[in-house]
């Protein structure tokens, strides 16, 4: 086993990185540019004396990376980061805003055709008797001056049979 260890000129941070002992190659990606490198290989083996694991040099070299061409650039992590941030909260926030107004247009609506279901309801009433001889000995009730009656209906509660006890 082999470990490969990098470090940047500027922030002084080890990198450390295993690769398997069959590998003969490496790539080293996303280094930012115009960076002085200092690159070292350690052979990895088992020490037989003591249960650690011992490393040994294999060598080192110096390197630095070309410097950033004007018109490609990387973007930058920070701005990436804190943009997608807002562009997903913006996207949450308008989606509850559109939730909401969606359930008020839906809320008035309904609200607006139960009243005038009620209006409806209360102009429309009619009496019901139990077929006892009343004043109005069955007939229709007069209809209000305005208001037109929609759907009435009459029920008859069984006039021919004079002999069921509930309805005398």
């Amino acid at each position: 086993m082999y470990q490969i260890q990098y470090n940047s000129s500027s922030d002084e941070i080890l990198i450390y990185r295993m690769i398997p002992a069959n590998h003969k190659y490496f790539l080293l990606s996303d280094l930012p540019s115009s960076r002085d490198y200092e690159l070292c290989v350690f052979a990895v083996y088992d020490d037989g004396v003591t249960a650690l694991t011992g490393t040994k040099l294999v060598g080192c070299v110096s390197f630095s990376t070309e410097p950033e061409y004007g018109r490609c650039h990387s973007i930058r992590d920070q701005f990436l980061g804190g943009t997608m941030i807002i562009i997903i909260g913006g996207i949450i926030v308008a989606s509850v805003l559109v939730f909401i107004f969606i359930l008020l247009m839906k809320y008035k609506l309904h609200s607006n055709h139960y009243k005038q279901k009620a209006a409806a309801r209360h102009a429309n009433v009619c009496s019901q008797t139990n077929g006892g001889g009343g004043a109005g000995g069955g007939a229709l009730p007069p209809s209000s001056t305005g208001a037109s009656l929609r759907g009435t209906t009459v029920v008859d509660l069984n006039p021919a049979h004079n002999d069921d006890a509930i309805s005398q």
